[in-house]
């Protein structure tokens, strides 16, 4: 019994590059924040809101993919 129907080849695609997009943009966001923090000792954000911050770009980026594949 599946509870999930099987991803085709695109939307596959789609959620890789979505990943790595959040990836490259979470390491961004930290990247900022520590440079934020060695020169003003206060951060630029929390880990919460970095944290979902990569979770909406991640998810929202690959929405946008697979209404661009459907298009097609």
């Amino acid at each position: 019994m599946k509870l999930f129907k099987d991803a085709s080849k695109q939307k596959h695609q789609n959620w890789n590059k979505a990943v790595s997009a959040g990836f490259y943009i979470l390491l961004f966001l930290l990247f900022v924040n520590i440079i934020m923090y060695s020169y003003n000792r206060a951060e630029l954000m929390s880990s919460l809101s970095m944290f979902w911050t990569g979770i909406i770009v991640t998810f929202g980026y690959q929405f946008i993919l697979n209404r661009k594949s459907e298009e097609k």
